[in-house]
């Protein structure tokens, strides 16, 4: 059995871990935070894992909050400007989030339970060819930092030199749950986009927002802010979402109890910059041995799809099969495993692009079309489970108005979505 290196403790490094515990294989784990540091942490992110996501984490045994957490069956979009529209549809299978401080620490423990090897240790671009005498084959899971830089990028799927968002995360008492329980994204053209997720965390009740801030836009008065400053700032903050909320995502505000409503630890709010960017998926280090890259180190989104690390936890399994089907792992394979992880992240990391830009015309229709007819907004929130199946569709305007009119007709079901009929269909053929 071959014995592995995987750099990060995070979605991609914990799901690839277990799936090679689960099959035998030796792992170690460089984390640069312990189980304790994490639980200590600053809120970083806010992680809607998918229905498919869940599924893969009940195969590795690891859903340990599926009676705990709320079920979010429902995917809200709200579109607001001149024409404002609004619609809902059913997500099938419903999805989670979890606090990611409390996820990465239960998993990394129950990596080591199962056997596998821990180092916490923060490792620099430096470290992987020492590394990689030790292992049979490094896999590089962590975008921070010099790390990334050791996988050329891609310019062809990363349009952006730099961050389109300035993103605050935060948890929040004195929000309501929405009935059904549901996420929500709200777009405000020109001003950004506004997430807001019932989640289970350090306490019961509490909602996550992911306000994602566009340059120049209104939501920018968030970045004046500083974390390291929020006990002196704090209610001007609080005071500055209230107000953003009220008038840029009333459905949201309706439900904050105005007296209630405040972050809920100084720890509970984040920011983060991120330049999306697309890297090519194995290096070649001096001493002659090869790297795989994955998650972040492979392809870094913007959180404004939440799909950054439902894509990190497909690529963990891609790469965890590849590795267990084979005994040598040099240049061509990790060639190989990185055209498989693509098949699927590209598709989902050119989707989260387009999200950043002005939506094509074809688009703006789809979203008219969600607000009028409900298979196709049913269609256009289920695909949150396949985004790389929808952005097939969705890339290309005459695809889209295929499938558009066929839900519209009701000569296609998007209850459940029958992904292979709508490829048939997209591609020419016709309704079986």
């Amino acid at each position: 059995m071959p014995d592995i290196g995987i750099i990060g403790g995070g979605v991609g490094g914990t799901h690839l871990g277990l799936f090679l515990r689960q099959h035998g294989v030796t792992a170690t784990i460089y984390s640069a935070k312990t189980p304790a540091e994490h639980l200590a942490a600053r809120i970083t992110n806010v992680v809607c894992r998918s229905g498919t996501t869940r599924a893969r984490e009940r195969a590795l045994g690891v859903d340990f909050w599926d009676a705990a957490a709320p079920d979010l069956e429902q995917f809200v979009v709200t579109v607001n400007g001149p024409r404002p529209l609004t619609f809902s549809g059913a997500l099938n299978p419903s999805t989670h989030v979890v606090d990611m401080r409390i996820y990465w620490a239960r998993l990394l423990e129950e990596f080591a339970q199962r056997g596998g090897s821990l180092v916490f240790r923060t490792l620099d671009a430096g470290d992987v060819e020492e590394l990689s005498t030790r292992h049979d084959l490094v896999v590089v899971a962590s975008g921070r930092g010099a790390l990334s830089k050791l996988f050329p990028r891609l310019p062809e799927h990363s349009p952006f030199e730099n961050p389109q968002r300035v993103v605050l995360a935060a948890l929040f008492r004195g929000i309501a749950y929405p009935k059904p329980l549901a996420f929500q994204a709200i777009v405000n053209r020109g001003h950004g986009e506004i997430l807001d997720f019932p989640l289970f965390s350090f306490e019961p009740g509490l909602t996550a927002l992911g306000m994602e801030a566009a340059r120049g836009g209104a939501f920018a008065v968030l970045s004046r802010f500083h974390r390291s400053r929020f006990d002196e700032q704090r209610s001007e903050f609080e005071a500055t979402v209230l107000a953003l909320l009220r008038d840029y995502a009333p459905s949201v505000y309706a439900r904050i109890d105005t007296k209630r409503f405040a972050v809920a630890r100084p720890l509970d709010i984040g920011y983060v910059a991120i330049t999306p960017v697309v890297r090519r998926g194995y290096a070649r280090l001096s001493n002659g041995r090869t790297v795989l890259a994955l998650g972040d180190a492979h392809i870094t989104m913007d959180p404004v799809t939440g799909q950054g690390a439902n894509k990190a936890s497909h690529a963990a399994f891609v790469a965890g099969a590849a590795i267990c089907e084979s005994s040598v792992f040099d240049e061509d394979f990790c060639a190989r495993a990185s055209r498989r992880m693509c098949e699927y992240a590209l598709p989902v990391s050119d989707a989260c692009n387009a999200r950043l830009m002005p939506p094509a015309p074809h688009v703006v229709d789809l979203l008219a079309a969600a607000a009028r007819h409900q298979a196709v907004a049913d269609f256009y929130t289920g695909s949150f489970n396949d985004p790389d199946r929808f952005w097939h569709i969705a890339s290309r305007p005459e695809r889209t108005d295929v499938i558009k009119k066929h839900l519209i007709a009701g000569t296609l079901s998007a209850k459940p979505l029958e992904w292979d009929t709508i490829a048939a269909l997209a591609n020419g053929g016709a309704v079986a």
